[in-house]
């Protein structure tokens, strides 16, 4: 199975250590350029409250 994905469930994921459920779950996951930049811009919250 192939999914795209946006910010929210990637960083929900890296903030609690298990980005690698993606990898048990699809084969492919692609992230938008706009998401990745979100990802890693410096001054992006780590955690949504």
């Amino acid at each position: 199975m192939i999914v795209v994905s946006d910010t929210s469930p990637i960083n929900n994921l890296a903030a609690i250590n298990q980005l690698h459920l993606l990898q048990q779950l699809y084969e492919i996951v692609f992230i938008p350029e706009a998401v990745y930049r979100e990802l890693t811009e410096p001054d992006f919250p780590v955690l949504v409250q």
